[in-house]
């Protein structure tokens, strides 16, 4: 259950700073003289900081990824443990 706490926490935080780095990079793209300091600042903070929980994204679901890798490239009569993990 933590987990999935985890996981529904680090998903929204990436969704609001995509639409923070979105619209900021709309604005700034189409009027320049609007992108003051603050809001490259914000750009270019929460871009940076979107990374990180990107990592932090793709650390919770490495065993899904894994998975869905081997099972996209696996042999029709190779059926492992990735199998049981798609049933949860």
């Amino acid at each position: 259950m933590k987990r999935l706490k985890l996981n529904y926490l680090v998903d929204l935080a990436l969704f609001v700073q995509f639409v923070l780095v979105g619209y900021s990079g709309l604005v700034m793209y189409f009027d320049h003289r609007a992108a003051g300091p603050i809001l490259r600042l914000i750009h270019d903070k929460v871009g940076i900081l979107m990374l990180f929980f990107f990592v932090a994204h793709v650390a919770l679901h490495w065993r899904w990824i894994v998975c869905t890798t081997k099972n996209f490239f696996r042999r029709d009569e190779e059926m492992k443990e990735c199998e049981v993990i798609g049933a949860n």
